[in-house]
């Protein structure tokens, strides 16, 4: 039973994992570029899987697709997406400049990622909830002794400690990052 929910915390979790990784910092970029989508050879692709991409500095990126009669697809779909920055075209490869991260823009960041560990928190909050619930009812029903009701209640108060203390540091890092 407690396996169950160490496995739903563990689901909620990876879900704020990935949406720390959406959020926009420096390390954002590199994430935002492989993944854009790019019409290539009739089909859509991520770029990552078209080309070989390289950081030159903190905004600014070398694409370089390992066939060159795509850098055009490539070139469009990265211009398609406006992203705010700008892709330049050399002979064999794109360099590609994300616009630096303004005071405004980083509070509005921190604001959005407050409120992102928020929701994560309430969602493990209403899973403990639910399942100390259905527990209490197997203690009643004669399902379960208050021994192992006790023992449960106490191991869920142990994970969901566990799962506060990983959030947080995972709030800590992206939050430096954010800041830079």
């Amino acid at each position: 039973m407690i396996e169950e929910f160490k496995k739903d915390l563990q689901t909620i979790l990876e879900e704020f994992k990935g949406k720390l990784r959406e959020i926009r910092s420096y390390k954002f970029a590199l994430h935002w570029l492989e993944n854009v989508m790019i019409n290539a050879y009739g089909k859509k692709y991520e770029l990552k899987s078209l080309a070989s991409i390289t950081q030159l500095d903190m905004m600014k990126y070398k694409v370089e697709p390992w066939d060159e009669s795509i850098l055009s697809d490539i070139e469009r779909d990265i211009k398609k997406t406006n992203f705010g920055g700008s892709v330049i075209k050399e002979k064999r490869h794109l360099i590609v400049t994300f616009p630096p991260i303004t005071e405004e823009t980083k509070r509005e960041l921190l604001k959005n990622l407050g409120q992102i560990k928020e929701e994560i928190r309430i969602k493990a909050r209403k899973l403990r909830d639910d399942f100390l619930r259905e527990l209490k009812e197997k203690k009643d029903k004669k399902e379960i002794s208050e021994d192992i009701f006790y023992k449960t209640k106490e191991k869920t108060d142990k994970e969901i400690e566990e799962f506060n203390k990983k959030v947080e540091e995972l709030f800590k890092e992206k939050e430096k990052e954010i800041i830079g």
